[in-house]
């Protein structure tokens, strides 16, 4: 049996009517997903963290005379560096380069509720005061602290006042100090002039990079990564006055340290990082403080200061021949010291990460030694290219006034004994106790006078060999060197022993870093200086009359010697840091 199938009903005419589904739809398929992104963002006014973290940075900003500054609770940090996980991240930073690093201090602790430094400003983040204390009563127990550091945005920051292209600022409302990547040149002197090893050196972009406090997040009202990130929230943003800071750093004497156990003295740049705990001791030490740790040694540099030394040198012999007629050995001296001197300026330019930008290295000349240093050797340069042109000229036969020759040597001369001195005051204004005035000076005018008058000894006594003079001018050179190589060995031998000896010496954990990671190189320097005494004292001789021979393998084991004592200046150059992990 079969059944007919019946066709469909009609459809009946429905309005063409969209419900509020279908616009949302319609909507929905039109947005890209950026403006899906954008959309669902604009309905916060605040970031979505906000609730978590607003406590932890100040309701306004700075006031006149106030200025943004790290408070961070030593007894809340666990060192679980999600500081500088978040810091690493938020930030893009390249692998092995950190912002913020978490230490150690170890050592015996008396519990008390007293703050690490007593502020007289107050936390706008809590609204009560930030120096509170407590009379409970001490209790002695062992303590194992851990310290997360970053930039202390100092109120005299060395980085700044030490960068010769003006590559940082210090912002007058924030206080925050920024690097300007965009000006950097990558000497890497801001590495050297901060005590806490902040800024670091990125050798895929050349350049220098630290801690900006996350400012544009700041600005926005949002906290720094490192603040968003600490479990414990023992970091937060806080309002200090600098001229507070001032007045509790500037008066710290050396073993004294207000700020932080065993760190840098913080008289040097006034930090304002601000470090709480309940449990005091002078006893606290680093955990590394015991780990001798060898530096960087500057390959670039220890080249450049010893030939642009060395070059000062050969200019001081041949001032000592102005008075007399003119003759090739002088000649001869100016133009070594012209070659020695450009060759050390050109070794100069490998210690730079962007060289082409070096051009601007005189704009800090107000503040940073080492802009004072590159324009006294580039007036060194121009002034001894004038006298060389002047001799040279004398020697072609041209009438050349005695008194300009004199005038341009002297003046030659003059400069460059205050390019030295530039020198010493690039190294000695770092604060290292290693550094001090007196060690670096003796060294470097020292090794001016060792190997200017070695290297005179050479040319002088080539070119009296050659032209059948007697060599008398050559053997007073060669005499000359004698006697300043022994007094430096002796000065050295001396001053590395006291230091040794003496725990409270300035260069003691340096000469410790000489004899215990360098023992190898100061034997080197021993052997050395035997072989250019000896031969120093046949070339005084003349010794069967090749006295220039001897002269030239005094000189190259000198200038051997010189090369490890400027290696062990850059290598064992020891200074108080922040507390680090053994």
């Amino acid at each position: 049996m079969t059944q007919r199938l019946q066709d469909p009903p009609m459809p009946l005419d429905v309005p063409d009517v969209k419900t509020l589904i279908d616009e949302f739809l319609e909507d929905q398929r039109s947005l890209t997903a950026v403006e899906r992104f954008a959309r669902v963002h604009q309905q916060h006014q605040a970031p979505l963290l906000e609730s978590h973290y607003r406590h932890l940075i100040p309701l306004s900003t700075p006031r006149p005379g106030e200025q943004y500054a790290f408070e961070v609770d030593l007894d809340r940090c666990s060192g679980c560096k999600g500081c500088v996980t978040a810091c690493h991240s938020l930030n893009g930073l390249d692998d092995g380069e950190s912002w913020r690093d978490v230490g150690i201090l170890v050592g015996a602790a008396a519990a008390s509720a007293v703050s690490q430094r007593p502020w007289e400003t107050k936390s706008h983040a809590r609204g009560i005061p930030c120096s509170t204390e407590s009379h409970a009563s001490p209790m002695a127990n062992a303590l194992h602290q851990t310290v997360t550091t970053a930039c202390h945005h100092c109120v005299e920051p060395g980085c700044l006042l030490g960068c010769p292209v003006l590559a940082y600022d210090k912002d007058p409302i924030t206080g925050i100090v920024r690097h300007l990547d965009d000006q950097c040149i990558g000497c890497s002197y801001c590495i050297l002039k901060c005590p806490y090893e902040v800024p670091k050196y990125s050798a895929s972009r050349g350049i220098v990079r630290k801690c900006d406090m996350c400012h544009g997040r700041l600005a926005q009202g949002e906290a720094p990564a490192c603040v968003q990130a600490c479990p414990n929230e023992a970091i937060r943003i806080t309002l200090v006055r600098p001229e507070v800071v001032r007045q509790l750093n500037a008066d710290s004497v050396q073993g004294e340290n207000p700020w932080l156990p065993d760190s840098p003295q913080p008289s040097i740049t006034l930090p304002t990082t601000r470090y709480l705990t309940k449990r005091k001791s002078s006893q606290l030490k680093a955990a590394d403080h015991d780990r001798l740790k060898p530096q960087p040694p500057h390959w670039p540099l220890v080249w450049m200061l010893l030939l642009t030394q060395m070059a000062v040198g050969l200019l001081a012999g041949a001032a000592a021949l102005l008075f007399q007629p003119i003759q090739p050995s002088s000649a001869a001296l100016l133009l070594a010291a012209w070659f020695t001197l450009h060759v050390g300026l050109a070794a100069s330019v490998f210690h730079l990460g962007q060289p082409l930008r070096a051009w601007r290295a005189f704009l800090g000349w107000r503040t940073s030694w080492m802009s004072r240093e590159i324009m006294a050797f580039g007036a060194l340069s121009g002034s001894t290219s004038l006298a060389l042109t002047c001799v040279g000229l004398s020697e072609l036969g041209w009438v050349v006034p005695s008194v300009f020759l004199a005038g341009s040597t002297l003046t030659a001369l003059g400069l460059g004994l205050l390019a030295v001195f530039t020198s010493v005051m690039i190294y000695v204004d770092t604060h290292r106790p290693c550094w001090n005035s007196t060690t670096t000076a003796v060294r470097f005018f020292g090794q001016s006078g060792l190997l200017g008058s070695a290297g005179a000894a050479v040319v002088a006594g080539w070119i009296h060999w050659l032209t059948n003079k007697p060599p008398g001018v050559a053997v007073a050179f060669a005499g000359i060197a004698f006697a300043i190589r022994s007094a430096l060995f002796a000065w050295d031998r001396v001053s590395l022993s006291r230091a040794l000896a003496d725990p409270k010496h300035p260069r003691h954990r340096s000469a410790k870093l000489e004899a215990s990671c360098f023992g190898a190189v100061l034997a080197w320097r021993r052997t050395l200086y035997v072989i250019s005494t000896i031969t120093g004292a046949l070339a005084i001789g003349n010794l069967a009359g090749i006295g220039p021979l001897w002269a030239t393998i005094s000189l190259t084991s000198t200038l051997a010697s010189s090369l490890m004592e400027r290696f062990l200046f850059f290598a064992a150059a020891h200074s108080p840091k922040m507390p680090g992990i053994p």
